[in-house]
């Protein structure tokens, strides 16, 4: 399959970690990159849907690394859905660790409500399954790792949650007319308070660099081992808990063309 062959419906990740899981909801996958960005290819495993052509993009951190992912998604694959999937922090006590969110609005962003409801009644109407939480979310340019900063963000913004990458994947995706689904799990509720070292991880794009942020963070605090190791084994429970409930998403969201696993692009 060439890297600009159509798709049915394509994945936005920020990080490796939140989209380990999904990528095992896969067959046939095929590796490669393209714009600076790591791309996986494969044919969905699920039972009524089996042969639904999936794209996992890995945009890195940010807004402008969601938007960037977008529009190479939309461009190499013309997706007939895009999921901006991945972890976000809770901002609400209702919010426990691994349940699902679903925006329906960003907060600073109220022109987009309206078209991001009418693409969750879409998908309900077609069965996909509800998520555990639907409501605004926010997108934040650095990690909220306080549990007061939490609270106060909630406070401030109305949102149930926040993450670092869907308003940028939105909004390119209200301009280009791409029908989309934020979907994200809650990876550490309003009352927990986050490792300081945990946002220089997060940025790095390589494994070299990953291993330097890491080596530092021992170096500075030699407690921060048993930190990761804690946030290793809880990003593997909520990487699954949401390839779970992304395979029953995929396996009914409702497509305007069919399968297009072999279709190119360029032939339109």
């Amino acid at each position: 399959m060439p890297p600009t062959s159509a798709c049915d419906i394509g994945l936005i990740f920020a990080l490796q970690a939140e989209q380990g899981c999904t990528e095992d909801l896969l067959t046939e996958i095929e590796y490669y990159e393209a714009a600076g960005l790591k791309i996986r290819r494969g044919i969905f495993k699920g039972s009524s849907a089996a042969g639904r052509s999936i794209v996992c993009v890995t945009s890195g951190v940010g807004r402008a690394a969601g938007a960037h992912a977008c529009e190479a998604l939309i461009d190499g694959h013309r997706p007939q859905w895009i999921i901006s999937a991945g972890f976000c922090g809770g901002l609400v006590p209702q919010l426990a660790r691994n349940q699902i969110v679903a925006a329906d609005a960003f907060h600073d962003r109220p022109e987009w409500t309206d078209e991001l409801r009418r693409r969750i009644a879409e998908a309900a109407a077609a069965g996909v399954p509800a998520a555990e939480h639907v409501g605004p979310l926010t997108t934040v340019d650095r990690i909220i790792a306080k549990s007061a900063a939490k609270h106060a963000l909630g406070a401030a913004t109305g949102a149930l949650a926040c993450e670092m990458e869907s308003s940028g994947v939105a909004e390119v995706c209200l301009r280009r007319g791409v029908p989309l689904l934020v979907l994200r799990v809650v990876s550490d509720p309003v009352d927990e308070d986050l490792p300081l070292d945990l946002e220089p991880l997060m940025r790095q794009k390589s494994a070299a660099g990953t291993f330097g942020a890491v080596v530092g963070a021992l170096w500075r605090r030699p407690s921060s081992v048993k930190d990761m190791l804690r946030l290793q084994e809880n990003a593997l429970t909520t990487s699954d808990t949401l390839a779970k409930h992304l395979a029953r998403v995929m396996e009914k969201l409702p497509l305007t063309r069919p399968s297009d696993n072999n279709r190119e692009i360029a032939s339109e």
